[in-house]
Order: structure tokens, then sequence, then C-alpha cells
């Protein structure tokens, strides 16, 4: 799955190809490089760059770069591969920079004598400073690109966009939003791409797309030249005990010959939806896991789902009731457009319908998310609402299928560069998305972010682990059918059938809160009541859990009831628990305390035992401050006051992280870091006056 179609320089010759009509082998190319006069080269580069041959260019852009180095002509070109093969914008400024001290509004990229840029450098310049969140140099340069460009190009509007873009991207980051982000790390990212990460819905398995060698060879072969990648293979990585990612398995439906990527996964992880190309228009797929294994991939049905044109991403709502997609079909709003297409009585999908200009622009839309109680759909766009590339929108679900107007979700949560593939857990609050950044280790990387304010709101969930007496698999077509009977459920939620993960029996569904349910557990096979319980839902809470454990009787069929489980007859209350608070009072300079000792030590473990208790989730607010004392061994006091709030935050973070008990459940977020109290009278000894301004603390909610 491209995230973006390959990038064309507007045709300003026709030239014949000096390799007629096949495409050489690297080898060819780095021959013809050392061998042929800076015309033919230039010659060659220039059409293999109009042609999309990227990589083959930039071979040639090397090579007229050692002719010339300091050719504003040929470091335009360096950047400009730089730019579109590996994304690495730092690295491309330098000759962006060059590029600009001579610019040429009547650029002939196919004369070697050319030594001058043309305006778009201007252009390119500007993305780079973008994409690094220098705003001002951005705006600056693409204003010169404007006013440089006499003759019409395509670049005009986007580059009147990208000044919009950047104008918002000063006011969200000016107030960001309060969000932890980490690259996931080595284990699944490599210096190759990889992207549309989903995540199961208990946070166990990462399933995504990578771009890397198959280690066998296989791919060698079916390597796209034109961009020097790989075909694109679905991975899954499993969370350890230690929450970490194990390493990723390929899943067994790949080809090394075929680009298939991950677009979304059931809540039992037995279907996995894909995308799929190998004409150049890919279209949405599914697989069923079977028999131990994956199936062979199948195009899914509907009325005008899948077209001739590109269908990239999609998602069906865990209600199974609606699939929503991206596709540039004509008759849209822009490039990339999202739809929406509804599952009727017979199980088919209707003919899709346009989300409309609330969600959709004149730019792309893409990668559409479902939040699992359906009030909130998370995509991606490049729009004016961007703060340049693709910025991760919200948009609110209506029970009337009407729909908000989309939002940008925040800095840093977005950056300036492409933010997209969104997905996240079951409570909303931990997510993973593909970014472009600078500590990444490839072109693209999966990231993990834990948030305070994008959590499902009003849901109970219903979940738990099926496992069988004698500690077989469970049987691949046993399934529960789950009568839930409360006052305010319509006929058509009363009854669902649920088949558990196979790997480790785990069912979730979501039901209301502030009720009171008999549910009743069937066996799908005969229909027969295994067992019966009441339980009701708290009122109060945001987000909420009931959690049960069944055990099968794999000869019988029946679930085993022990005396000492959960599962025994009672109403199941949620536990309101306390919000805790903490101080210390540092002495002149002192930044860090060991969560491990002290009254810290004591507030970790409240904390931990309201976790143990059933609290689902707890956020930490921090709070630091410095007195107006001078210090010696920090730059100022704000840095110093910045260091206590960044150092309690780091430490608390890593201590629940590293527990599996509470990873995923604690968000640490800093909320003030200040400089306070009087104004210094060289008096520092004076403790009493100047020592309760020299802090940390910590809040609980």
């Amino acid at each position: 799955m491209l995230m973006h179609k390959k990038n064309k320089i507007l045709l300003l010759m026709m030239v014949a190809s000096t390799f007629s009509f096949a495409q050489p082998t690297e080898s060819e190319i780095r021959e013809f490089a050392r061998t042929k006069s800076e015309q033919e080269i230039v010659t060659e580069a220039s059409r293999m760059t109009q042609d999309g041959f990227i990589f083959s260019a930039d071979i040639l852009t090397d090579r007229l770069l050692e002719m010339n180095p300091l050719s504003a002509n040929y470091n335009y070109r360096k950047g400009f591969m730089i730019l579109n093969l590996t994304g690495n914008y730092v690295k491309a400024i330098p000759h962006f920079v060059l590029a600009t001290t001579d610019i040429d509004p009547n650029y002939d990229m196919y004369s070697s004598k050319e030594k001058s840029s043309p305006t778009d450098a201007y252009y390119h310049l500007a993305q780079c400073y973008h994409y690094d969140e220098n705003i001002d140099l951005a705006k600056e340069n693409y204003q010169k690109f404007l006013d440089a460009t006499k003759k019409k190009s395509e670049l005009i509007p986007k580059a009147q966009l990208r000044i919009k873009q950047c104008e918002l991207a000063k006011q969200l980051m000016a107030s960001p939003v309060n969000v932890r982000l980490k690259n996931i790390g080595q284990t699944v990212n490599t210096n190759f791409p990889e992207y549309s990460p989903v995540v199961s819905l208990d946070g166990s398995a990462l399933y995504f797309t990578s771009r890397r060698p198959w280690p066998n060879g296989e791919t060698e072969s079916f390597k796209d030249l034109a961009i020097d990648q790989y075909p694109e293979d679905v991975y899954v990585s499993f969370l350890a005990e230690d929450s970490n990612w194990m390493d990723p398995i390929m899943l067994n439906f790949c080809l090394p010959k075929r680009n298939e990527a991950t677009m979304a996964v059931s809540t039992n992880e037995r279907r996995i939806y894909l995308y799929e190309d190998s004409t150049g228009n890919g279209d949405i797929f599914y697989t069923d896991f079977y028999a131990s294994k994956f199936n062979e991939i199948t195009q899914l049905k509907g009325d005008k789902l899948n077209t001739d044109y590109w269908e990239t991403h999609a998602m069906v709502s865990h209600d199974q009731s609606r699939i929503f997609f991206s596709s540039d079909r004509p008759g849209g709003f822009g490039g990339r457009d999202l739809y929406v297409s509804y599952r009727q009585a017979d199980s088919s999908w209707s003919k899709p319908v346009n989300m409309g200009p609330r969600i959709n622009t004149p730019n792309d839309e893409d990668s559409p998310f479902v939040s699992v109680d359906n009030r909130q759909l998370y995509y991606s766009s490049n729009g004016e609402k961007s703060m340049g590339g693709f910025d991760v929108m919200v948009c609110d679900l209506m029970a009337d299928n009407t729909y908000s107007e989309g939002r940008n979700i925040g800095y840093p949560f977005n950056s300036t560069n492409d933010d997209i593939f969104y997905t996240t857990t079951v409570d909303g609050l931990k997510g993973y998305m593909t970014s472009y950044r600078k500590d990444g280790f490839g072109e693209k990387d999966i990231y993990e972010i834990y948030n305070d304010y994008l959590g499902v709101k009003s849901t109970a969930i219903f979940r738990g682990l099926i496992k069988t007496s004698d500690g077989s698999p469970l049987p691949e077509d046993f399934a529960l059918n789950f009568k839930l009977m409360c006052d305010a459920c319509d006929e058509s939620e009363q009854y669902r059938s649920l088949f558990p993960r196979l790997r480790d029996g785990m069912f979730l569904t979501w039901i209301k809160p502030c009720q009171t349910y008999k549910i009743a557990y069937y066996n799908a096979s005969d229909n027969q009541v295994m067992h019966e319980e009441t339980f009701v839902t708290d009122c109060e809470s945001d987000y909420q859990e009931i959690y049960r454990e069944l055990v099968l009787d794999v000869p019988t069929r029946s679930i085993v009831i022990p005396k000492d489980t959960v599962l025994d007859i009672e109403p199941v209350l949620v536990t309101t628990h306390k919000n805790l608070e903490f101080i210390h009072y540092f002495d002149y300079n002192k930044n860090k305390l060991t969560v491990n000792k002290g009254d810290l030590k004591d507030f970790v473990k409240e904390i931990e035992a309201q976790l143990k208790d059933g609290r689902p989730r707890i956020t930490i607010n921090v709070y630091s401050s410095a007195s107006h004392v001078p210090t010696k061994t920090y730059e100022t006091n704000e840095k110093l006051t910045e260091l206590r709030a960044e150092n309690m935050k780091y430490d608390l973070q890593t201590h629940f992280e590293k527990n599996p008990d509470f990873a995923g459940k604690v968000n640490v977020v800093i909320v003030s870091a200040i400089v306070d109290g009087p104004e210094y009278e060289k008096d520092f000894k004076d403790k009493n006056k100047y020592k309760p301004y020299q802090f940390v603390g910590l809040k609980t909610e």
C-alpha cells in the first residue's frame, strides 16, 4: 500500500531512452554512469526521473555531482532524489540550500549546460523545513517559490495550501496536548519501511506491513527498481511478559511477488482485512484463519466496493454494521476520499456512499479506524486541517449515521510530516500509528502513543478467557451464543455469537453502562444453556470492563464452573477509588527521586494496589517548581524545574511499563514546570523562604 503514488516531474521534452524499452539493472546503470558523457547522463537521468524511476536516476545524479559538486542544478536533483526515495528531509536540506543560490525560471532539465535550479527548488526546500518544524523558514521559502514562479505549475496550489498548514502548525504547537509517543524499537521497526499497524483490542498482538526482504532471497527478483523497495508483506508481533514486542512472524498467505498490506483485524483475530496490489490499483481483500493457518486471500465482495480505481485502506466497525474505506474513484471531493458501506440483511454490503465535505477535502483522506464504541472515526488527511503531510483527525459518528466535522487531534500527536494509520486498544488510551520522525530507523516507522483524552466514553466491555480443561487448543468451530437480557437492550442486541480467539481463548463484546444484565451462555452446537448469571454495569464510569474466565470440557463441549471461580452469580460492582497526592521538597539543585525509596515508594504502592483492585487506568499529573535562587549547576532555573518534571515522568512511566500487570494502565503527564516564589535577595540559606518553591508534586486522576 503506497502512501503516495510515484512523484513525477512535468515533462519538458520527449526524449528517446538510451536503454530502449527495458528497465536496466543497477549494474547497467552504474556502468552507464561510469562510461557516458555528462550530456548523456543528464538526458537519461531526466527521463528516468520523469518516468518515476527514482532509484536509477539517483545513481546517475551521484555521478553528475562528482563531475560538478557545486552545481545548483545537480544539488537540486540530489535533494529531490533523497526526499522521494527515503523521506530524509534533514539530509536533503543542504542540497536544496545550495540549489536555491542560483535559480532560473527558464530551467532546462535536459541540458548539461544548465547550472541553475528551477523555482521548484524553493518549494522543496520549504517542504524540508516544514517537515523539520522550522515553520518560519518554511513559509519564507514557499512564498519565494510563489513569487519566483511565472509559469503554470501544479505546485502553486500545493504551496498555497502548505502556507495555511504552516499557520495551523504554529497554533497547534503553541498549545500541545498531553501524549507520550515513542518509537516501538528495532524488534519491529527496521531500516526498511514499516507501517499500517493494527493492534489487537487487548494490546497483545500487533499486525503490520513491512517492505523488508525475505531472508531466503525470494523477493530479490520482485524488488521495485523504480523506488528501490521490496514488495509489501504482513507480519505479526506478540507482546512478551516483559512488555516488549517479540520477533515478528510473516503470515503464511504472503507471496514474494505480491503486495499485501494490513487494513484491519476482527475482534477475535480470525479475520484480517488486507490491501492487495498486483495491478497498480489495489483493492480490499480478506483472509480467514482455519485449520491452524490463514486461507488464501479473497477479494471482498460488495456493490461497487472494489473498483478499477485505488482502494487503499478499510476498517469494518466492531459491531460489523459498517465498512469505512478510502478510494480515489471519480465523483469524490479530491484525491482519495472516505466512503462508507452498510451491511444488509443478507450480510452483503450496500453501494458505498461518499462521506461528504465534513470529512473529505480537495486533497487526500485515508486510513479510517473506528473506536470500539462506534462513536469516533479516526482517519488521516493532508488538507487544510493538517500541520503538513498526513495528520490524524477524528470525527463523531452519530446514531442516525451522520458525522461531525473532522478535527485535528493535536500536536505532538501529529507532526508536520506524515502521521497515518492510527489504531487503538479497546479503551482508546493506547494506540499505534505510522510516522516519519527524526528518531526513526527507516523511511516509515511504527510509534506507540499514550494519551489521556481520546478514550472511549460511557462504554462497558464484557470480556474474558475460555480455557480447555485438559490444556488442549480450543476447537476452531467452538462458539458461545450469548443472550443478553437487559431493560434497555433492543432485540437485535440480545443475541450474540462469539468465537473466541484461538491462540488463548479471549472473547470480547460491548454492552451498555447503567444496566442490570442477565446473561445466559449457550453452547452453539446444541443451543443448550450451560450457565447463567446476573451483573450490574456502573452508571458513573466512562469506561469499565467486566471480566470472566470459563473452562471448556472438551469431550462434552460444556462449560465447567469451578466453585471458586469469579463466575459465582453475584452483581459486579465498579469500585470507586480515591485520587492520590504526593509532594517532595528538594534541596537546592536537586532534581531526582528514587521510585523504590521513601514516601514515593509508598505512593507507587498505593497506585499498584488500586490497579490490582480493578481500577482500569490511572493518570499521574506532574507539577514541578524551582525557586528564583540562581543555580550554577544548571543553565537556568527553568531548566532545573523542567528536569525535575521530566525525570519524575520518565522514572514513573518506566517503573509501571516494566511490570506486565501495569503496562498500559498508567499515563504520566507533565502539567506544569514553573519558577516561583519570592525574588532572590542573596539569602539562599533562608530555606524557610525558598524551599516551599523547590518541589515536585503528583496527583492522580
